[in-house]
């Protein structure tokens, strides 16, 4: 027929177009197919030291146990004085009861005088609370510290010369000469530590001190152990304010002495720091160093092998 092949052209492209559609609409839809049934990334869970965790649980529990263990101590300390406040109360109240029975058996005039000695001891008592209230709240004088530029601390090795100072007096001490006797005396005493193991021995009296050493034995050896000073007289030495004027028994003590090789050291005892601050201030004007060594009252002055060498500024 005319024009057969034209409208078969036509049909044979329609199709063609159909063909095309149907496939692109059929990828699409796969590729939508299988974006929407993928399953979301796994979140990655976080790691847990299960260690540690059990650890600041076990410090906590501790925590609170101790916690506590001090609360029921204070809950405890608490009734304990609880009980001790009503004691005393009920002390106080029993005498106060005897007070008011003893006071209404006194006759009027006694009972008169024993109100003013009341009141005068509650006065006494309120005028002490005031005088330290008001000594408390006076303002101070501004202390002046007085610096001294001494050298550092060095050890002691050179010449050395020791006094004492106690009770505010200061007195020479004849530490070496002591230590001279005993070097001398302890070779004609040493035979006795062969019937026992320890002796102690006594020194002349030197300057108003005696002196007691004591050596012991070690096997075929001969140890010394200690030396110390015991006062033999009262009232050694002479007042520090004294001691520091120019006539003195110390100045003349040091008298002949290099101050670049001579160390003083004192003796000092609780009472007389005061003392030693004035003394040691004389001392560095006169070009001496100064070693302190602090006592106790019941310590006397002593050496020893296990001791330690003074340490002057």
């Amino acid at each position: 027929m005319p024009g057969q092949d034209s409208f078969l052209d036509v049909a044979a492209n329609l199709v063609g177009i159909l063909i095309i559609l149907v496939m692109v609409v059929g990828a699409h839809a796969k590729n939508a197919f299988i974006v929407g049934k993928l399953p979301p990334p796994p979140v990655a869970a976080p790691k847990v030291d299960v260690a540690a965790a059990e650890a600041a649980a076990d410090d906590v529990e501790r925590s609170m146990a101790e916690l506590e263990g001090k609360i029921n101590r204070q809950a405890l300390e608490h009734g304990f004085r609880e009980d001790e406040r009503n004691q005393l109360q009920l002390v106080v109240a029993l005498a106060e009861q005897e007070l008011a029975k003893s006071r209404e058996a006194m006759t009027t005039e006694d009972r008169v005088q024993y109100d003013l000695a009341q009141d005068l001891i509650q006065s006494k008592g309120e005028l002490q609370r005031l005088g330290q209230t008001l000594t408390a709240t006076i303002k101070q004088s501004p202390t002046v510290l007085q610096h001294l530029p001494t050298p550092m601390a060095k050890t002691v090795f050179g010449q050395e010369v020791h006094f004492r100072l106690l009770g505010g007096r200061l007195t020479y001490v004849p530490m070496m000469e002591m230590i001279d006797s005993m070097q001398k005396d302890a070779p004609r005493k040493v035979d006795k530590l062969r019937s026992q193991p320890r002796i102690e021995e006594s020194l002349s009296v030197l300057d108003g001190f005696g002196a007691r050493y004591s050596l012991r034995r070690e096997g075929n050896s001969v140890v010394f152990e200690e030396i110390y000073l015991v006062d033999a007289e009262d009232n050694l030495g002479e007042p520090s304010e004294q001691s520091l004027k120019s006539n003195s028994l110390f100045r003349s003590r040091l008298s002949g002495r290099d101050p670049k090789r001579t160390t003083v050291t004192i003796w000092v005892y609780p009472d007389s720091f005061d003392h030693f601050r004035q003394l040691k201030t004389e001392l560095y004007k006169l070009g001496f160093l100064t070693a302190a060594r602090p006592k106790q009252f019941d310590e006397p002055i002593a050496a020893s092998p296990e001791g330690s060498r003074s340490n002057s500024q």
